[in-house]
């Protein structure tokens, strides 16, 4: 009778607790951007903070009453709002990349980039609204605004933290072109390149194929790069140094066939655009800019069977083996987590549903949508490690569930529904009832919280 009493104490502390957990964690993920902003600003910051987790929409009135303010809605709407145009968006952002260079000090880091935009194809009143290219509708040509998004991939701690996710306009003052806009958010990584000897490792996809950004990476930021180029017959041309000393110009075509028959070390590994386990053989040659000889590159070649051309990377980290090649072709596979980051804002939170006119409050939003994610990021870490062996049990559980064709638990999902019950003395029932709940839902496109494919 005492266990059960003393279980009973401990459930009950348990409920009356769960609700500050959540909002301990948004205080500290929030706390370096205080002396930017008033008391009541803060308090209300934290509130929006909150209410895009709970919620999942951006919609201020929403927000509101995912945060319990049910009554004076117009009030409360005109309250965030009045918040969201005092956030100064650009040092709130170099505070949050300041934030995270301790944890990435001793390691070296993938810093994902991938450009992305934000669709609002019947806005009228909506300030600065320009052209936009949609990504996943096939560069279909649209309205809306240009984003640009940056992420930190820990290789040996596997700790993923977005840094920075620039919104910006094509008729706003002072703008010069796209890659001038993705610069300024390449700029506030300097802290985190400067603070460690370890390597800081850009990577990026075909479309930034652009020997500029090249240039900048290696002899401005000091970082290195891995990008993918075309290899098609619009491909650029690289400098080769031939056996006898001699340089020759060749475009990339030609040296893909050419090393086709040279390539080795085949290996199967999954392909998270197609969907499905690919058969590859890999081949490299050292190679130079025609105008930047003193530059040595490194291009990958990756031919898989059934497809005619080779996936090609390029990338200034020396490479001696086969195996080498390998690895870094995988660092571009991790770029994948981009993607997951613009799918999951705007299907999760609502990135593309606000109805907020003004540029400064939508880039402000913006700027929330990326904390809210780094703070589900973190609460996926701590769960990893308060588990332990858990974690990898519940992992290779989920693993097999996946197999069948059945979504696995979504965390986002898990913590709205936690933190919306009321109270109960039966909390253990509470947890089997929600996680039973999460495991068998039927949504097709969920945030998943564990990617168990192991595509490194």
């Amino acid at each position: 009778m005492e266990n059960i009493a003393c279980y009973g104490r401990l459930n009950q502390a348990a409920c009356a607790s769960r609700g500050t957990h959540l909002s301990s964690e948004i205080f500290n993920g929030t706390q370096p951007f205080t002396g930017l902003l008033s008391r009541p600003q803060q308090f209300n910051f934290r509130e929006i903070v909150r209410g895009i987790l709970m919620s999942g929409s951006t919609y201020l009135s929403h927000i509101g009453k995912a945060n319990g303010a049910v009554r004076n809605e117009r009030k409360t709407v005109e309250r965030l709002s009045r918040t969201l145009r005092k956030i100064p968006t650009e040092k709130c952002a170099e505070l949050h990349i300041l934030n995270q260079v301790n944890q990435y000090r001793n390691e070296v880091i993938l810093i994902l980039s991938d450009g992305g935009d934000l669709q609002k194809p019947y806005a009228k009143k909506m300030k600065k609204v320009c052209g936009t290219a949609d990504g996943s509708n096939g560069h279909k040509a649209g309205r809306g605004y240009p984003m640009h998004a940056l992420m930190a991939f820990g290789l040996k701690s596997g700790n993923l933290c977005p840094l920075a996710l620039r919104t910006y306009s094509t008729l706003n003052e002072g703008f010069k072109s796209t890659w001038d806009e993705e610069r300024k958010n390449f700029d506030l990584l300097r802290p985190l390149i400067k603070c460690s000897d370890f390597d800081r490792i850009i990577i990026e996809d075909r479309g930034c194929d652009d020997e500029k950004r090249f240039l900048y990476f290696v002899n401005e930021l000091e970082a290195s790069f891995v990008t993918r180029i075309h290899a098609g017959a619009k491909s650029r041309i690289f400098s080769v140094q031939r056996e006898n000393g001699e340089y020759e110009n060749m475009k990339v075509s030609e040296l893909a066939e050419k090393l086709r028959s040279k390539a080795g070390g085949a290996r199967r590994w999954w392909n998270q655009k197609l969907k499905k386990k690919l058969t590859s053989k890999i081949a490299f040659q050292k190679v130079y800019l025609p105008k930047q000889p003193e530059i040595p590159l490194y291009a990958i070649f990756c031919y898989s069977e059934g497809y005619i051309e080779p996936l090609v990377v390029l990338t200034d980290l020396k490479i001696e083996t086969l195996e080498d090649a390998w690895t870094h072709f995988f660092y571009y596979k991790k770029r994948w987590e981009v993607e997951n980051f613009y799918r999951a804002i705007k299907q999760q939170f609502g990135a593309e549903r606000f109805l907020i006119l003004d540029f400064e409050k939508i880039r402000a939003l913006i700027f929330v949508l990326l904390l809210a994610y780094s703070l589900l990021l973190k609460i996926k870490q701590k769960l990893k490690k308060v588990l332990g062996f858990t974690y990898q049990l519940f992992k290779d559980f989920c693993q097999r569930k996946q197999k069948s064709g059945i979504h696995h638990l979504d965390i986002l999902a898990f913590l709205r529904d936690y933190f919306a019950q009321p109270e109960t003395g039966n909390f253990y029932r509470f947890y089997s009832r929600q996680f039973r709940k999460n495991l068998y839902c039927s949504t097709k496109y969920q945030l998943k919280l564990f990617d168990f494919r192991k595509i490194w």
